[in-house]
């Protein structure tokens, strides 16, 4: 286009300086500047209208065009901008919004681990009394136990300590099936007088 236009502008010189004016004319007398002259008047409108048409369609409608690109071109990119901080104040807006969400589960968090630790340390502790309390009832009754076998071999030996003194005070030997039944005896005996 720039081309076109260096083009015509020495073309339209050429024009303006082959037309037949009275400046360019040697008549003997210095033409005055400031009269009106109908032929160059009438030149200069055809030249002003010749050289705009050119440069109408050489120059004006490539650089009209030009600057409605580039001006479509800026307001798209302020169109993308302010989608783009549009886009990014509700992104904005999203991150303080959740963060202000983890702001508030923080002190649930921290009671509900409280709280669970309570409990862990409660089902601990129970279970540690429980552990304890099975040991205590299995030694009372390993101790019950021992304490049965220990009275019952104390009431035995008791029991044939009595026989033989009595075998000896009487003067007489027992037979094996007296023996166990007057021991016996003496064991009930002796489980009556422990129960009252």
């Amino acid at each position: 286009m720039s081309r076109r236009l260096l083009l015509l502008v020495p073309l339209a010189i050429l024009f303006v300086l082959c037309s037949p004016t009275p400046i360019l004319a040697a008549e003997g007398a210095a033409p005055n500047a400031l009269d009106f002259r109908l032929d160059t008047a009438l030149w200069a409108v055809v030249v002003f209208v010749l050289l705009l048409f050119i440069l109408r369609k050489a120059a004006w409608g490539p650089i009209l065009e030009g600057l409605q690109k580039r001006e479509e071109t800026i307001r798209s990119s302020v169109e993308e901008a302010k989608k783009a901080r549009h886009e990014m104040e509700q992104m904005r807006a999203q991150f303080q919004k959740e963060l202000a969400e983890a702001h508030q589960q923080i002190p649930k968090l921290i009671e509900e681990a409280r709280k669970k630790g309570e409990e862990l340390a409660a089902t601990l502790l129970a279970k540690a009394r429980d552990e304890i309390q099975a040991d205590r009832d299995r030694q009372r009754r390993e101790l019950d136990i021992a304490k049965d076998q220990a009275l019952k071999e104390i009431w035995e030996r008791a029991a044939q300590l009595a026989t033989l003194i009595s075998a000896k005070a009487i003067g007489r030997a027992l037979s094996p099936e007296d023996h166990h039944r007057l021991i016996d005896e003496a064991l009930n005996e002796m489980r009556q007088v422990a129960r009252n």
